[in-house]
């Protein structure tokens, strides 16, 4: 009868392990955000189970379970993990030394800059920087007076700009969230504005449509969405740009983002750099977006520096066609002198390509 009783709880323990994690992970993101304190006891609890809960910890991390409603218990259970598998790279999230003033006060420029080291390392940073942002950002011992400004205006950028830069789908939720907090810095929500469009794809165009749309938005803000809209890969993102572009009485700045936007979406480097798979969605958007900027150019000449860029960046080769004709068949003189400034940027960009 004893050997049965300690087998039944041999068996039993995994269960109760696996349990224990289970609400211990429910408790953890039910935090409330910026309570860095009851975070780091939550957390601390997790990381006691050590490498035994790392099966469990990878289950709960799994790309799958980043939704909308569950995003914040896969990333407890992923920066939980990683605190335990990888603590060098915890350590260097916790700690920038980009923003530590004993490191960057040593450079000729003595500015806080942690954005290039943090996306040097990779994917497994983002849930890092993702815990980081919801409940200890404000906890960091930044320095006192302009400063500590800097340095917390850098890490923030920072934090926002890396999971786009990496095309970390896990993170468009928290972006978006960045992004529609009007209580947060226009910077800030501008940088998550452009990782919006590079995580989540389509899935982020109604959002930045909506905010871009609205003219109670600060500028900055519609401004990155319009650039973002060049960050989707999709001829959705160039019907929401043309349809934009076509609005009259659009202010100068917001009108130069879309043309910004639409440069971006239509890089031809970009494109190739998607691989052969998206050759042909590539040539579609790109076509798209050399006959928006077609006209622009009709529509806006005064617009010629971004427009140029832009077509540059497109190098779509019948746009030099096109452009060709404008230069020489363009009713009004403005258009036809815009034109003319455009070929050769135009034409070195194609042959550049070719």
């Amino acid at each position: 009868m004893k050997t049965l009783t300690i087998l039944f709880i041999l068996l039993l323990a995994p269960a109760l392990a696996a349990s224990e994690l289970e609400t211990l992970l429910d408790e953890a993101a039910a935090v409330k955000a910026g309570d860095h304190k009851a975070w780091l006891e939550a957390r601390g609890r997790i990381i006691a189970l050590g490498e035994d809960a790392l099966p469990g910890l990878r289950a709960a991390g799994a790309e799958a379970n980043w939704t909308q409603d569950s995003w914040p218990r896969a990333m407890v259970a992923e920066a939980c993990r990683l605190r335990i598998e990888k603590p060098e790279t915890a350590a260097a999230v916790d700690a920038p030394r980009g923003i530590d003033p004993a490191h960057y006060k040593l450079f000729r420029k003595p500015e806080p800059a942690c954005q290039h080291d943090l996306k040097n390392l990779g994917a497994d940073a983002v849930p890092l920087l993702l815990e980081r942002w919801r409940w200890t950002f404000e906890s960091h011992a930044y320095s006192n007076g302009e400063a500590g400004v800097a340095e917390r205006d850098c890490f923030a950028k920072a934090v926002l700009f890396v999971p786009g830069f990496l095309a970390d789908r896990r993170a468009r939720f928290a972006m978006q969230a960045a992004l529609e907090d009007i209580s947060l810095p226009e910077g800030w929500r501008a940088t998550a504005a452009v990782s919006l469009g590079q995580t989540a794809g389509t899935d982020a165009l109604p959002a930045l449509e909506k905010l871009f749309d609205d003219d109670t938005q600060a500028t900055a803000v519609r401004e990155a969405c319009g650039w973002a809209f060049g960050r989707v890969a999709d001829l959705k993102a160039a019907d929401a740009l043309k349809a934009r572009l076509a609005r009259e009485n659009l202010p100068a700045g917001l009108r130069r983002a879309l043309l910004t936007g639409v440069g971006l979406l239509g890089s031809a480097w970009a494109w190739k750099a998607r691989g052969p798979m998206l050759l042909a969605a590539g040539d579609e958007v790109r076509e798209a977006c050399a006959r928006m900027l077609l006209e622009a150019l009709k529509a806006n000449p005064e617009e010629l520096e971004f427009i140029s860029r832009a077509l540059a960046l497109t190098a779509w080769g019948d746009s030099l066609d096109w452009v060709t004709e404008l230069a020489s068949a363009a009713e009004k003189q403005p258009v036809r002198e815009a034109a003319k400034a455009c070929l050769e940027p135009l034409r070195k960009a194609i042959e550049r390509n070719d």
